[in-house]
């Protein structure tokens, strides 16, 4: 039969000093246990870490140990500096020659090794090694890494070599015998963990997934069906920022970028060359007509800029503060919204609704998985749906529309014309005419999909100087380019509302 070794090195730092440094692996000498002997078990080679007395008691503690659990252990403390890894290493060799130096049995020999750093008292590393019957039995990988960490290591930082092995040794003959510490969580596991607990939990995700299938079915539903992908307008009279706001179900962030290039298109303002930025150019925004602002959604946004100005110009910081403040355009939107019965009240609470549980999901999936490994695989009948309950109850919160029923049919032909819009942008014979259009690309968020034709077509009528006045605008300087740099991602649109190898194994560690 094939034995696997299950070696844990753990490393706990030490009251103020660090770890020593580590070496790949131990040198041949440090592997060396000479002078083992049938009739001795305790091994002091620092000559002072055990007195007579404790060494004799150890030493009757050992014999007790093996009458009553069969674990034949001997004990090693010297001084030596290694780490952790090589610590192991070292108490598997001293099992193994205590092994070949005695005859016993290797499937029940133990070893302890205690290396403790020369010149300390408060430093040292200690391993344990057990043969197959004890490591395949009630003394597995991880609690040798317990024997270790929890009883060999804390007695070692204060220099109390005797109180360390003696820990370990009643931890190691509680284990063998009774096998390892059952936690709190562990008898919770055993108890209503693989009794009532699984079902009772099945039965709340299901009860959850009922309830939010049960609201979500009642959303609103647009009662036309979706028009065919068009480059053409629906209309000339709904601004590009109520469009974009039809199609993502509420206000976006790039209806302000988009009427600032309106505006510029009326002439009502111009873009100039501001100063460079990390060596690219940018643009700013000089007012020039106010009489050529028409609508509500223009209004907020030149209203805006006129408190940027200074001198009639918003130069470029100022007109990315403008750009980053969505709320009056979002008030404007939101109020013909209302005025035209397309948004929907309310769902706010249901949105929160499907948030709790989600929440109710994810509490029974994390708490379900922690009894599960502590012990009580069946929990994962009630921790596997209560993830997918939290999934499911995100997904409704973010996808439940905003709108009413005449929000959504309104909605329909503005998703066409974005559809349309987006797949001209993909194929270079479809004739888009991007001064009419630019507007609602930038709301739409299609600008990333049409930065090509934008920075290498014809030049744009928002990024001209308006006739009859005296403003010289180079094309190299303000274009598509120097707008989105200015804009970043408003441009693209964003939401603003919405074991050993003669069988064993051990552990070893550090203070």
């Amino acid at each position: 039969m094939i034995r696997t070794r299950f070696a844990i090195a753990i490393v706990v730092a030490a009251t103020v000093l660090g770890i020593a440094g580590c070496s790949d692996a131990s040198s041949a000498e440090d592997l060396r246990f000479d002078g083992l002997t049938t009739g001795e078990r305790v091994y002091d080679r620092t000559g002072f870490s055990l007195d007579r007395d404790q060494t004799d008691a150890l030493e009757r503690r050992l014999e007790t140990l093996r009458v009553e659990t069969g674990a034949d252990v001997v004990v090693w403390v010297r001084e030596l500096d290694a780490d952790s890894d090589e610590t192991l290493d070292q108490v598997e060799a001293l099992q193994q020659a205590r092994v070949a130096a005695t005859g016993i049995d290797q499937d029940i020999a133990g070893a302890i090794l205690i290396n403790r750093e020369p010149g300390t008292t408060d430093e040292a590393r200690a391993g344990i090694f057990l043969g197959s019957r004890f490591d395949d039995g009630n003394v597995p990988s991880d609690e040798q890494e317990a024997i270790v960490e929890d009883a060999l290591i804390p007695p070692l930082k204060d220099g109390d070599v005797a109180g360390s092995l003696n820990a370990g040794l009643d931890r190691l003959q509680s284990s063998i015998v009774n096998g390892p510490p059952v936690t709190a969580l562990n008898r919770f596991a055993a108890g209503p963990g693989s009794s009532w607990l699984p079902w009772t939990g099945l039965a709340a995700v299901l009860a959850g997934t009922v309830v939010a299938f049960s609201l979500y079915r009642r959303r609103p539903r647009a009662t036309v069906s979706a028009d065919t992908p068009t480059t053409y307008r629906p209309d000339h009279r709904t601004d590009p920022a109520v469009a974009t706001a039809l199609v993502h179900r509420s206000s976006q962030a790039s209806a302000t970028s988009a009427t600032v290039v309106a505006l510029a298109a009326d002439d009502a303002v111009a873009f100039e060359p501001d100063e460079k930025k990390h060596g690219k150019p940018t643009v700013r925004v000089r007012l020039l007509d106010e009489s050529k602002v028409r609508g509500d959604v223009p209004r907020a946004v030149w209203d805006q800029l006129s408190e940027h100005a200074v001198d009639g110009v918003v130069d470029n910081a100022a007109l990315k503060k403008v750009g980053a403040n969505t709320r009056p355009v979002g008030a404007v939107v939101n109020a013909e919204f209302d005025a035209r019965g397309w948004r929907a009240h309310g769902i706010g609470r249901l949105r929160w609704a499907f948030a709790g549980l989600a929440l109710l999901g994810g509490a029974i999936m994390v708490g379900a998985g922690v009894v599960a490994a502590a012990g009580a695989p069946i929990m994962l009948v009630a921790a596997v749906p209560g993830g997918l309950l939290m999934v499911t109850g995100l997904v409704m919160a973010a996808s439940y529309p905003g709108l009413t029923v005449a929000g959504l049919d309104a909605a329909r032909p503005w998703e066409a014309y974005r559809d349309g819009l987006k797949a001209a942008a993909k194929k270079d014979g479809t004739a888009v005419d991007l001064d009419a259009a630019l507007p609602d690309i930038v709301a739409l968020g299609l600008g990333a999909a049409y930065k090509k034709r934008l920075e290498s077509g014809p030049e744009l009528r928002a990024f001209t100087a308006p006739a009859g006045l005296p403003l010289a605008v180079d094309p190299s300087v303000v274009n598509w380019a120097a707008f989105s740099a200015t804009f970043g991602a408003s441009a693209s649109s964003a939401t603003v509302s919405g074991g050993g190898a003669g069988g064993g194994g051990g552990a070893a560690g550090s203070t």
